[in-house]
């Protein structure tokens, strides 16, 4: 992820991406047209300075160099992500897409780099489009989970640094206390995911008294924020950046944990608290448990998938 300040990148290009936004910051000249001046083969939509979400999404909706598969992924981010995209450039058949950051700056990250991937790659190597390869489902209608089918694991760490923090120092300086179901844990407060964890214990914390079952998936957590990469990986998990927590982690199964089990079982998918998961989805967390790498106890805001 490359940043550059905001006033400079008004009138400049980044790099050798060639991304660049119209409008000028007050008191600033023209920049003489360069490699990162919008032409025909480098077609660009930005956010002017002020902008605001309505407009910007009128322009994304009318803009026609973004093909329609791009642009429905491109409104899914700009709704899950008030105030944050800034702006689409194509390159040499690479769509790019610039986020605000949280120190105003504003990011370059590939957004479709149009390379056909492995399950391998696309974990290893995505680029934005790619974290949402995998439709997440409703429900656990099916008979055994599809291979390497992971609604949500996916992810670009570029992407979430800018919003959620690029450091381990940074995320700890976002961090809020949140009440949940009797448990005070940290969760990060940008993009409303604290509000979102607090709206979900306020409802699991009512059900407890109706449902007792659920109780014990609640009685204990596994943890919110823990700056680390997931087992076996260089990655980092969703719990680096504070947007997931885990439940009681003695009542929810973990693939790596598993010697015997058969990814595709759906028995214990179908065991853990319906209750519990359509509350965190309602609230935009995805359940690890619709995952074939399953995570039964993990449940992660990623608001995009319920844009």
């Amino acid at each position: 992820m490359k940043v550059v300040n905001r006033r400079r990148f008004l009138t400049t290009s980044l790099g050798t991406a060639g991304f660049a936004f119209g409008g000028l910051a007050q008191g600033e000249k023209p920049a003489v047209p360069g490699k990162g001046a919008p032409s025909p083969d480098r077609p660009l939509l930005a956010r002017q300075p002020g902008e605001d979400d309505a407009s910007f999404e009128r322009k994304l909706l009318a803009v026609d160099f973004l093909p329609p598969a791009q642009r429905k992924l491109a409104l899914l981010f700009h709704h899950a992500y008030p105030g944050k995209l800034e702006g689409f450039q194509i390159l040499d058949g690479v769509t790019r897409v610039g986020f605000r950051t949280l120190h105003g700056e504003i990011s370059d990250l590939i957004f479709e780099d149009g390379k056909a991937k492995t399950f391998e790659q696309r974990e290893e190597t995505p680029d934005l489009a790619d974290t949402l390869h995998d439709s997440y489902p409703d429900r656990l209608s099916q008979d055994s989970w599809p291979e390497n089918f992971d609604p949500g694991r996916y992810r670009l760490d570029g992407f979430l640094k800018c919003i959620y923090g690029a450091s381990e120092s940074e995320v700890a300086a976002q961090l809020v206390t949140v009440d949940f179901c009797g448990h005070k844990v940290r969760f990060n407060k940008n993009n409303q995911a604290a509000d979102a964890l607090k709206a979900a214990g306020t409802e699991l914390e009512a059900l407890k008294g109706k449902i007792p079952a659920i109780r014990p998936y609640l009685a204990e957590l596994g943890g919110t924020f823990t700056w680390r990469p997931i087992a076996g990986t260089q990655r980092l998990s969703a719990h680096s950046y504070a947007i997931a927590i885990d439940l009681n982690p003695e009542l929810g199964g973990y693939w790596r944990w598993e010697k015997n089990g058969n990814p595709s079982d759906m028995v214990r998918r179908r065991k853990y608290p319906e209750e519990i998961v359509r509350v965190f989805e309602k609230h935009g967390f995805v359940w690890g448990g619709k995952w074939y790498h399953f995570d039964l106890m993990h449940f992660e805001y990623r608001p995009e998938f319920f844009a």
